[in-house]
């Protein structure tokens, strides 16, 4: 959602019970997400796509199921790539009231500026939808990349040598991916930010 960088009208004028403008839950919201579809979510794609090549060169002999690893690497770039362009998309409604006011000459007309506060609310609905839809993929991107890491460290069928510490790494690897599944959870209990299928179509006057 768009910041709330710029006070509204006149405190008679403010509707009782919140601010004039749509303000986000949290302020540094937009750039994190920004820095989720645009650093983080690139460089974790172009892991996924490194991994998957690599795991065309190991065999059964050398972890139980490479095949399944490949498919879950391959399933997370796509993911991360989803979420990319999810993030594109929410961009294209990130704005601030400033910015909003500045593309209208007469913006401090009452009426205008009731017409850019509806706007400003559809903008903000959108960034939202979009928004929750890059986390959905980016977390599920994650869920498979943490899978696919755990499934190359599971040995073989016959592990009779196999080193305590592969098998702690199979360990560390289930602890993180229940660990994700957990905070995945807790960040989409909000019903509100749940709602990123649909939004408001945007009504410019």
């Amino acid at each position: 959602m768009a910041i709330n960088d710029e006070a509204g009208p006149k405190p008679d004028d403010q509707p009782p019970g919140g601010p004039y403008w749509e303000t986000p839950e949290l302020y540094g919201e937009a750039e994190a997400l920004n820095s989720m579809g645009t650093i983080a979510a690139p460089l974790l794609a172009g892991f996924s796509l490194a991994a998957m090549v690599q795991t065309l060169t190991i065999t059964t002999s050398e972890t139980r199921w490479p095949d399944a690893a490949f498919l879950l690497f391959m399933l997370a770039a796509v993911l991360f790539v989803t979420t990319v362009q999810a993030m594109f998309w929410a961009r294209g409604y990130q704005t601030s009231p400033s910015e909003i006011k500045g593309w209208w000459p007469d913006s401090t007309d009452p009426k205008r500026l009731e017409k850019l506060q509806h706007e400003q609310k559809q903008h903000a609905a959108g960034l939202r939808m979009w928004s929750n839809r890059a986390r959905v993929t980016y977390s599920a991107a994650l869920l498979s990349l943490l899978a696919a890491l755990t499934m190359l460290a599971i040995p073989p069928s016959s592990h009779s040598h196999t080193s305590l510490a592969r098998w702690l790494a199979v360990a560390v690897g289930a602890a993180a991916f229940i660990a994700e599944i957990i905070w995945i959870t807790g960040s989409f209990t909000d019903p509100k930010g749940m709602a990123w299928l649909l939004h408001p179509p945007l009504d410019k006057t």
